[in-house]
């Protein structure tokens, strides 16, 4: 059994040796679970709920605050997705050098706040209302500023992150 185990051993199985205890039967599931919530520790769930939570909360205060009238242009949603696209663009450089040190640093930031923040779902909603409205063409700037503007601020961003922290 020891030689088929060593044998399945996959060294990129994070859960290798909760399946060992499985199978050994040695193991109450009942007193403390084997297999981690997706391989990620409470710390990393905790940085990503927090983060998401705050950057949902921005996104729909900006938005309660400013809405847009129907067949209006969504300034709000093309903000905050342009926004979001450039504090990404500028955060992954930033945080490659503090993520050793402080592992939470992306999660909280770039997967939760930056992942609440920007919404793809509001955009999407935003062309299809102006569609319905008979705004072919603001609809089709609306997705053209977003999508170019965002990928040209991830770069600007990145650039912009990179020349901080060269040396």
């Amino acid at each position: 059994m020891d030689d088929e185990l060593q044998q399945r051993a996959d060294p990129h199985d994070h859960f290798a040796h909760e399946h060992d205890m499985l199978e050994a039967g040695d193991h109450d599931l009942l007193d403390q679970p084997v297999l981690p919530l997706l391989g990620l520790s409470a710390a990393t769930l905790a940085a990503v709920f927090f983060g998401g939570a705050l950057g949902t909360l921005a996104r729909y205060l900006l938005a309660a605050h400013h809405p847009a009238g129907p067949g209006a242009f969504p300034w709000i949603t093309l903000l905050v997705n342009l926004s979001g696209s450039l504090a990404i663009g500028f955060l992954v450089p930033l945080t490659e050098h503090v993520s050793q040190q402080a592992p939470t640093v992306r999660p909280v930031l770039m997967i939760g706040f930056l992942g609440g923040w920007t919404t793809y779902s509001t955009l999407a909603v935003d062309a299809t209302l102006l569609l319905q409205h008979g705004d072919v063409a603001t609809c089709l700037a609306y997705l053209v500023a977003t999508v170019a503007g965002g990928l040209a601020l991830v770069g600007a961003g990145h650039a912009a992150g990179r020349r901080l922290v060269a040396p």
